[in-house]
């Protein structure tokens, strides 16, 4: 593929996709019983305020809206609660009459809320939206972070990226030496990396695999457990780490619906789905998930707008210890206080 970002749901998404955001999305979408006090809706009530708050060294913000056809009955109940604990307003629009206005006007929100960057463009393509649309949900998550330790620009230089045994390209590879947390998991056959934000209240994580053929074998196994027993703070120890890392600017466009429906949320979209949480009228069903991403990484740093037995092996090298991600890697934007995956790639080619 050529330069992009391929937010892949992996076999394991089963397990990671609890502890992301989207999957909360998709529950308040689904349910019946929204806002029961106890319930997951109050949990992400609270969330969104923490990621929401400002911060003088980042930029984190997640809004959602809710577009409804203005002939379409949403119970006032839901749309109370959605508001409460979402923060998603409610906006009529006529899909029935001009379904591509509509798409237009979803487009151009969706558009505005990166900041003023415009860094999502065309949500909705054309088409996607049509005289049967009766609702439209819509998640947009932005962050802007520098990093605690900036790489400098003089240091960048043109490098191969091996992104298979024959073939390379150019990517401009970034560098820096300082102390970072670092460990390698030799059951594995991995290297993890943590290079904070600012403030070190985010931080990306890398796994670079030792070889460029073991990155399959990684998506396949990782998990969220194994994730964080991996991440955690007795196996990531502060070293002395030459960076090399790619300069980055990536985006990706996918449909999640078959992935959703093969992990088994199949009546969602179909007209077994039960949605008389949202309205009283009967066939509501959802027709298409589309998700969107964009990241960029350079040397101020990035710009995005989504127990288990291992083997630690302990580097205590005199020398600095390094770290080239000139092949196919994962990595994963974590937002430490609610231990939240924001933002979870892949590069496997610039």
């Amino acid at each position: 593929m050529t330069t992009q970002l391929v937010l892949e749901l992996y076999n394991s998404l089963s397990q990671i996709i609890q502890h992301t955001l989207f999957n909360r999305i998709l529950f308040l979408l689904s349910t019946t019983q929204c806002g029961e006090p106890k319930g997951i809706h109050f949990k992400f009530k609270d969330l969104l305020s923490e990621i929401n708050s400002h911060s003088a060294n980042y930029s984190l913000r997640m809004v959602n809206r809710l577009y409804a056809e203005n002939t379409y009955s949403i119970l006032p109940q839901y749309l109370k609660r959605t508001n409460k604990l979402y923060q998603a307003g409610l906006e009529s629009v006529d899909f029935k009459n001009a379904p591509e206005e509509s798409r237009r006007i979803i487009n151009s929100w969706v558009e505005n809320q990166t900041n003023g960057k415009g860094l999502i463009k065309d949500l909705f393509g054309t088409g996607s939206i049509d005289t049967f649309t009766a609702l439209v949900l819509v998640n947009v998550i932005y962050f802007k972070g520098k990093w605690n330790k900036g790489f400098e620009e003089e240091n960048t230089k043109e490098m191969p990226f091996r992104i298979n045994q024959q073939e390379t390209k150019p990517v401009q590879m970034m560098h820096q030496a300082g102390f970072f947390k670092i460990a390698s998991i030799g059951s594995e056959k991995i290297h993890i990396l943590e290079l904070p934000y600012a403030n070190e209240e985010l931080s990306m994580i890398i796994l670079l695999p030792n070889d460029i053929s073991d990155l399959d074998q990684l998506e396949n196994t990782i998990n969220f457990d194994k994730l964080m027993a991996w991440t955690s703070s007795t196996n990531m120890r502060k070293r002395k780490v030459e960076v090399y890392l790619p300069r980055m600017k990536l985006e990706e466009q996918y449909s999640l619906a078959p992935v959703l429906s093969s992990l088994g949320m199949t009546d969602l979209f179909t007209q077994s789905a039960d949605l008389s949480g949202i309205s009283t009228g009967k066939n509501l069903a959802v027709s298409e998930v589309i998700h969107k991403s964009h990241v960029e990484i350079n040397e101020e740093g990035t710009e995005a707008a989504a127990a288990t037995g291992v083997t630690i092996v302990l580097m205590s090298h005199v020398f600095p210890i390094k770290f080239k991600a000139d092949h196919p890697f994962l990595f994963f934007i974590h937002h430490k206080k609610t231990n939240l995956i924001l933002f979870y790639g892949r590069f496997s080619s610039p």
